[in-house]
């Protein structure tokens, strides 16, 4: 008698994928200051002079300003263009008249004034900023003052944030360090760190290698979250074939099991095994 045929019973195997996301690990920009230096010397004063009464106009030697800063004043007519026409008014100096000569030009004593306040500079120190004379009052009310002291920046600036700061006052919030023109970063209330204090508060740490997982050689990090979890990208890979797991919910994705990685081939074998 033949025998009946065998039966068998299909089991099932139940498999959940896990959808990470990958996002940049440091959502923070990254900035960078710039660092400048600024001129702030007076220029020599000039020294008023009385003519001679008669003959050419005596005038005091010429003058070389210290700096770069290359004086501008208005444009004196074809017509007047001789050592003896004021750069401020266009008029003739006589020879009986205080004249001085300043900024590479020659005015009336009456007219070389601080082109804010009209202070007398004859005879004074006097600072140029874009070919103008200035009191040195008022030319410090040109300068910027600092984001985080509220004095006047004079000398060398660091500009970031829209700001300008003196060079010891731009420092990281948690170690206090000068930060000059290195790069930076802010958080969410805007305060200043540096990189490595930033990333030491801030970044996330891998689960895997427990390392924290930050920019590298000028390149972008990019973090997977996964089951409430962080991974560096070549981190995040099979717990048994070590296969790096895709981002996309394909076969290639995670399949967790118990709490841990796994891709679908070695899911199915644990799960069939009914171990983890």
């Amino acid at each position: 008698m033949a025998s009946k045929p065998e039966k068998r019973v299909a089991s099932s195997v139940f498999i959940t994928l896990a959808p990470p996301r990958r996002d940049v690990a440091v959502l923070e920009e990254v900035k960078r200051a710039a660092c400048e230096a600024r001129r702030g010397r007076p220029w020599e004063a000039p020294v008023p002079m009385k003519s001679p009464g008669a003959g050419s106009a005596g005038r005091p030697s010429p003058w070389t300003p210290p700096g770069r800063a290359a004086a501008t004043v208005p444009a004196v007519p074809p017509q007047l263009s001789n050592g003896d026409i004021c750069a401020f008014c266009h008029k003739t100096v006589s020879p009986r008249e205080l004249a001085v000569e300043a900024m590479k030009r020659q005015y009336h004593a009456q007219c070389f004034t601080c082109r804010t306040c009209r202070r007398q500079l004859a005879g004074q120190s006097f600072y140029q900023k874009d070919g103008r004379p200035l009191c040195e009052s008022c030319y410090q009310d040109t300068l910027e003052k600092c984001g985080k002291c509220g004095e006047v920046v004079r000398e060398h600036v660091i500009r970031a944030l829209g700001r300008a700061f003196h060079p010891p006052c731009f420092t990281c919030v948690a170690c206090a360090r000068c930060i000059g023109d290195e790069s930076f970063a802010l958080d969410g209330q805007n305060e200043v760190y540096c990189l490595d204090d930033f990333y030491r508060k801030f970044a996330p740490v891998c689960s895997i290698c427990e390392n924290p997982i930050i920019p590298r050689d000028g390149k972008d990090a990019f973090k997977i979250e996964c089951m409430g979890r962080n991974f560096h990208e070549n981190c995040y890979r099979c717990e048994d074939c070590r296969i790096l797991l895709s981002v996309e919910p394909t076969d290639q994705g995670c399949y967790p099991l118990n709490d841990r990685l796994f891709c679908k081939p070695c899911h199915v074998k644990r799960s069939a095994a009914g171990c983890c």
